[in-house]
């Protein structure tokens, strides 16, 4: 495992200060030394001058312990995390395929159960926080795939499973994205104009950023943020008791920008306005 940019400024700069401070004290027996005119004044320096630079040795390599220590923890807190998150999410999309087999049961029935709807709805909004969390854990080790991806077949596929919202784009378009990350992505604002929003329709503009560029407007219409927009997305930010924590928004922001986009929120006609700048897929 390779230490983080992060990790190696904290133990370069613990190593700059003990190299600096042993120079410093070395430097000052030596001194002492020279300017010493009786034996037992020398006897007194290089006593003290011994356990000055002793202690300094022994607390500064106790301090770069102290710090790889703590990187070690720290990395195998988000490897378990991240394997368990995603143990759990491959079981829940097993749960939820087994629901959605049953639901169709019902529905080529001619019947509707209200239990099973509910169900879908939940794993739904389960899988979006474990892959969140999964997200989260992994900001900053984890990799994606850009690929030429299809708009249109993506938020098609997302809109499926938000039965309660009208979704609809005015056009296709080729983009440059990791999948994963742009389905995230989308259900995390799907889901705030939802649950957050109280939103049943969302419109999709695709306007031209210039150059290789796109803007993805997602307007919904909701009833809009209880506080500025520009602050929502902040990591555990809660406006109101009614809020979320805000991870879902801010793990949308730094997909976006790992994207060679960005994700920008601000207050709509009707309700919240996502714009979500991607890179165009080339002719």
């Amino acid at each position: 495992m390779e230490l983080e940019q992060k990790d190696r400024i904290k133990l370069g700069l613990a190593i700059v200060w003990l190299v600096f401070t042993i120079s410093l004290a070395s430097w000052w027996l030596i001194f002492g030394l020279r300017q010493a005119d009786t034996r037992a004044v020398h006897r007194m320096l290089v006593t003290e001058g011994a356990a000055l630079i002793a202690s300094l040795i022994i607390g500064g390599t106790a301090l770069l312990y102290g710090i790889r220590r703590e990187w070690i923890r720290h990395s195998a807190v988000e490897e378990f995390f991240a394997a368990f998150t995603h143990d759990l999410r491959t079981s829940l999309a097993s749960l939820r395929l087994q629901v959605e087999s049953l639901q169709e049961d019902f529905r080529e029935k001619g019947e509707e159960n209200p239990l099973l709807e509910r169900l879908v709805t939940d794993s739904v909004r389960i899988q979006l926080q474990l892959d969140n969390s999964l997200f989260y854990a992994n900001r900053r080790n984890g990799k994606l795939f850009i690929e030429r991806l299809s708009l249109r077949r993506t938020v098609e596929s997302i809109a499926r499973e938000f039965a309660d919202l009208t979704v609809s784009l005015d056009r296709e378009m080729l983009v440059l994205a990791d999948a994963r990350a742009l389905e995230v992505v989308l259900r995390n604002l799907f889901q705030n104009a939802l649950i957050h929003g109280h939103a049943d329709a969302i419109d999709i503009h695709l306007i031209d950023a210039g150059g290789s560029k796109v803007a993805v407007q997602i307007e919904d219409n909701g009833s809009g943020p209880d506080t500025d927009a520009t602050e929502l997305g902040r990591l555990f930010f809660r406006p109101t008791s009614r809020s979320g924590t805000g991870v879902g928004l801010y793990i949308s922001r730094r997909l976006a920008k790992r994207m060679n986009g960005f994700l920008t929120l601000s207050r709509g006609a009707r309700g919240l306005l996502a714009t979500l700048e991607l890179q165009k897929a080339p002719s």
